[in-house]
């Protein structure tokens, strides 16, 4: 078999062609990762720590207002605590009253779930 020149010339450029797109082709995945023809991959999930939930807690004293902020003010510990709901806070001013909640100790916040007034 007879090889003429423009096959010859069509068979060099696609051995040169080739190597070159399968360079290219590999550069554009690791460029963008998400393409299509990757499968995605999941972040692992740590099943050791599961996620923790604050803890509910009452917490009793007596709804004061300071700097124009209604607070729960422990007289046992000598702490106030801020309130997340001014509105539901509002009716007990004055008052002694169990806050049911969970508190946000870096901000000395109780997350209001319920107030109730204490006898």
């Amino acid at each position: 078999m007879r090889f003429t020149g423009g096959f010859r010339l069509a068979a060099g450029l696609l051995a040169f062609t080739l190597p070159v797109a399968s360079a290219w082709s590999a550069s554009q995945q690791r460029e963008h990762p998400n393409s299509l023809s990757e499968t995605p991959t999941l972040a692992p999930v740590d099943s050791q720590k599961p996620q923790k939930q604050p803890e509910v807690k009452f917490f009793i004293g007596k709804i004061s207002k300071i700097d124009q902020k209604l607070v729960l003010e422990d007289a046992i510990t000598d702490t106030s605590y801020q309130l997340d709901d001014q509105r539901k806070a509002k009716q007990f001013e004055g008052k002694i009253v169990r806050v049911t909640g969970t508190l946000d100790a870096q901000n000395n916040l109780i997350h209001i779930q319920a107030i109730e007034e204490t006898a």
